[in-house]
């Protein structure tokens, strides 16, 4: 497998209370001349993929129609959103994911589901894990204290992506999925490793990552306070009880950038008011969508029945090493058969590889890019 680096810059200050980034989820700004494909044969600049690609997708205030979504976001200045490769942390903002097949032909439906995306949700720890994530990531990086006259502090960064091809490269959203370091002040800083080591995000596996690349990750998370050290909060309070979800701990997307912490203290430190214990995010974005359809279509399932209900196709890791990082060889389980009865998830944060879902990248006329990097595309 080949790999892309490009340099660009990153605004440290784009983390929640100053900005809508999450742990896993940041804007990268490019430098395109630098987007290099490398390989067992000469380099090759990628930099029309990126420009050109993107994906169409359902557009919600429009029923029935799509919009193109390009990978190269030019509003306020040409930036990628990148999804951190392998992490998975507490969710600032979600709303319940009707993305597909959201219009059937009945718009009172669409409109129930319509109104019930416009509630965002907020995982326990969500913003607490990504304003101190952002804290330590500035400490190490030297940046001093926010400054309103400037709001925004950029510094030099590198991203790197494990892929031969542009639908390997991004997500079906259009997101750039890799590792992102940042250098400056004598550091180079990971993201994705810092948000482990510092017990921010959880492991969060895909068929498309190597073996080698997911064991990296992993001992990584378990890193995070073995040797005695303080655990932070997130880590310190993870549950695996479904029971341990509350479905009213939400907010609105008006009051996302609030001096109000996850469970409405009176201020972004306070550590002494929650409430709530935390899982896996991908297992509470389950559990927001069954709020959402509950809300929006009356649909009379108890959690525990949706959750275990869910069909999606896992791998167990140790499942996954056996079959040498083949995903269509490896023993398959449905994501609800790891939800016991009694509502106790049967797997840990990290045991579990998730199928990579396929993407397609075209371009605004939806002809598909290339699947290869080597191909040439006008």
């Amino acid at each position: 497998m080949g790999y892309v680096e490009m340099s660009g810059q990153v605004d440290v200050f784009q983390y929640w209370p100053h900005g809508a980034s999450d742990v896993d989820t940041l804007k990268f700004i490019p430098d395109m001349t630098s987007a290099t494909f490398f390989s067992d044969s000469a380099p090759v600049n990628i930099s029309t993929f990126l420009e050109r690609g993107g994906t169409f997708q359902p557009d919600d205030n429009k029923p029935g129609e799509v919009r193109f979504k390009p990978i190269l976001r030019k509003a306020g200045g040409a930036s990628f959103s990148v999804r951190l490769q392998g992490i998975d942390a507490p969710e600032t903002h979600y709303s319940p994911n009707y993305r597909e097949g959201m219009f059937d032909g009945d718009y009172g439906t669409w409109i129930a589901k319509h109104v019930a995306r416009q509630i965002s949700y907020r995982q326990p720890y969500g913003k607490l894990s990504t304003d101190f994530f952002a804290n330590s990531l500035r400490s190490k990086l030297g940046v001093g204290a926010f400054n309103k006259s400037s709001s925004a502090v950029f510094v030099p960064a590198k991203l790197k992506i494990f892929a031969d091809g542009i639908n390997g490269a991004a997500d079906v959203y259009g997101r750039i999925v890799g590792y992102v370091t940042l250098s400056q002040n004598g550091h180079d800083v990971v993201l994705n490793d810092l948000a482990l080591l510092e017990g921010f995000a959880f492991c969060s596996f895909y068929g498309s990552m190597t073996v080698n690349e997911m064991q990296r990750l992993l001992d990584l998370y378990a890193t995070h306070g073995s040797d005695g050290g303080r655990r932070s909060q997130l880590r310190s309070n993870v549950s695996n009880e479904l029971r341990d979800f509350e479905p009213g701990l939400h907010t609105s997307r008006s009051m996302r950038d609030t001096d109000q912490d996850d469970n409405g203290a009176n201020s972004i430190r306070g550590t002494d008011s929650f409430r709530s214990k935390c899982f896996d995010p991908k297992l509470y974005r389950r559990c927001v969508d069954w709020v959402g359809r509950r809300e929006a279509l009356g649909e009379p399932a108890t959690l525990l029945d949706y959750m275990r209900s869910n069909d999606e196709e896992v791998v167990m890791l140790a499942d996954f090493i056996a079959a040498n990082g083949d995903w269509s060889i490896a023993r398959k389980l449905s994501m609800g058969s790891l939800v016991g009865p009694d509502g106790a998830f049967r797997y840990k944060p990290g045991d579990v590889v998730f199928e990579a879902r396929p993407v397609t990248i075209v371009d605004e006329q939806t002809r598909p890019l290339p699947a290869s990097f080597r191909t040439p595309y006008p």
